[in-house]
């Protein structure tokens, strides 16, 4: 046997062995080329035919059951074509769907025979019509970004721009920062871009930005040199005169508050400086401070102690000048208004335990055994007719806005009254009225039947406490 003969063998067996082993497409692919060697100018030798002839067989048996086992398939996949059409779809979840039918197409051509010129035909006039919802919405996606392109190159442009004119005199660190902050929020915003200009874009996003970084570190040294010249100025004040110290330091430290910063680094090194410079004189100042405050505080004591008087306390407050006009004054302020307002509610405490004695010694001993002492000073001679204590007890209740406590009868009969004479008198002076209230009460008659004597003096005392203010 010839060596192309060999050769002939070899190629024919290793088809076979593909055909066994399952690569039917690469059996059926190197078949085919096999097959186009030979034609009408070169037979096959006659010793191959049966092997060649055995081997196309083969080769279509697989074409035929392919096309039987795919034949369902594609015309299934051409109906989903034809339905998603019909589902109004958002165009992007129309286009995903017509992509994965038409991966399945493709999936199908390379496991199996490729389908029919008519078929492939079929499916591809469906996936186009399928298509033209989407053919509008990409089209003007692809404007947008290059819209977005156009933004971003704009935005570009103004940050290679920012530096001009300005200097480390004429512009801050925030005015820095916020304008990067802007155009890093409208950079997200112009999305998304042309594929192909993506990495350009962000090249030349990244490039633009070197004419900031410098102009922003000739800023923060320009701020590391001021803060360095204030350090300086702490640095040379004088411990003696510390009250005038003090104050310069407080203009310092406002000073230093409007420097912008010196580096993320650097920054809390020269700040932690400046403090500590300006500390060794506060301190001192402090401790003055704090002598005084323990001085006020003595004051404010003595004050609620009562062994000294709000005139006294306010003398002795003057001597500590280096609390005028601070918080430590504001508090010391709030003590004397709070020991006037005590002395006051003491006055007034004391004022109305005596008329509480009045009313207890009314219906304790009787109207007829009240001590003179403690009957006031505004009652001025008898009434013309002596009331019952009670009477006189629910007509004082009721003049203190009270649900009266008293004889049932009684209470019924003095409502009424006093709800006629209330729209008879319109203009009634509450302090007159009073004076008529306690002087029935203290020229009153002791009831014949003094059951219900606890429950009214109960009531007395808090009708009392209702009309407090208006006690003389």
């Amino acid at each position: 046997m010839g060596d192309k003969a060999i050769n002939l063998n070899q190629q024919l067996n290793g088809i076979e062995e593909l055909f066994v082993s399952g690569q039917i497409k690469k059996a059926q692919k190197d078949l085919r080329k096999l097959n186009s060697q030979f034609g009408k100018d070169k037979p096959i030798p006659s010793k191959f035919k049966h092997k060649f002839q055995r081997l196309n067989f083969t080769a279509k048996e697989y074409d035929d059951w392919a096309e039987f086992a795919t034949s369902d398939k594609r015309t299934e996949l051409i109906t989903s074509v034809n339905t998603i059409s019909k589902k109004n779809l958002e165009p992007r979840k129309l286009a995903n769907e017509i992509n994965a039918l038409q991966k399945q197409w493709q999936n199908l051509d390379q496991h199996g025979k490729t389908a029919s010129k008519e078929k492939w035909a079929t499916f591809k006039e469906a996936c186009e019509q399928a298509w033209l919802p989407c053919k509008d919405y990409f089209a003007e996606l692809e404007g947008k970004k290059e819209e977005n392109k156009n933004k971003k190159l704009e935005l570009i442009s103004q940050i290679e721009n920012f530096p001009s004119g300005k200097t480390p005199e004429n512009v801050t660190v925030i005015q820095i920062v916020k304008f990067l902050k802007s155009v890093h929020e409208k950079w997200k915003i112009f999305s998304p871009v042309p594929d192909k200009d993506f990495q350009d874009l962000n090249k030349k996003f990244r490039e633009s930005r070197e004419g900031i970084n410098v102009l922003l570190t000739g800023v923060e040294d320009f701020n590391k040199s001021q803060k360095e010249s204030l350090i300086e100025e702490v640095k040379n004040l004088s411990m003696e005169e510390i009250d005038e110290t003090v104050e310069k330091i407080r203009e310092l430290q406002d000073q230093w508050r409007t420097l912008g910063p010196a580096g993320k680094k650097l920054d809390p090194e020269i700040n932690k400086i400046f403090d500590d410079e300006c500390n060794k004189f506060l301190m001192v100042k402090d401790k003055e401070l704090d002598e005084s405050r323990g001085l006020m505080e003595q004051i404010i004591k003595a004050l609620r102690d009562k062994k000294l008087p709000p005139s006294e306390a306010e003398e002795k407050f003057k001597e500590l000048e280096n609390l005028q006009g601070t918080q430590e004054e504001k508090k010391f302020r709030k003590a004397i208004k709070d020991f006037a307002m005590l002395q006051r509610n003491e006055k007034a405490q004391e004022k109305l335990k005596n008329y509480q004695e009045l009313i207890e010694q009314l219906f304790d001993s009787g109207p007829e055994k009240i001590t003179e002492e403690l009957i006031p000073e505004f009652v001025n001679g008898k009434p013309g007719e002596l009331m019952d204590v009670n009477e006189a007890s629910i007509r004082f209740q009721m003049f203190a806005g009270l649900d009266p406590v008293g004889p049932k009868e009684m209470v019924s009969k003095i409502k009424f009254e006093e709800l006629r004479n209330r729209f008879a008198d319109k203009n009634i002076d509450q302090g007159e009225k009073l004076r008529e209230h306690f002087t029935n009460l203290v020229y009153s008659k002791s009831p014949k039947n003094k059951e219900d004597t606890p429950d009214v003096k109960k009531a007395m005392l808090k009708a009392l406490k209702k009309v407090e203010n208006l006690l003389p």
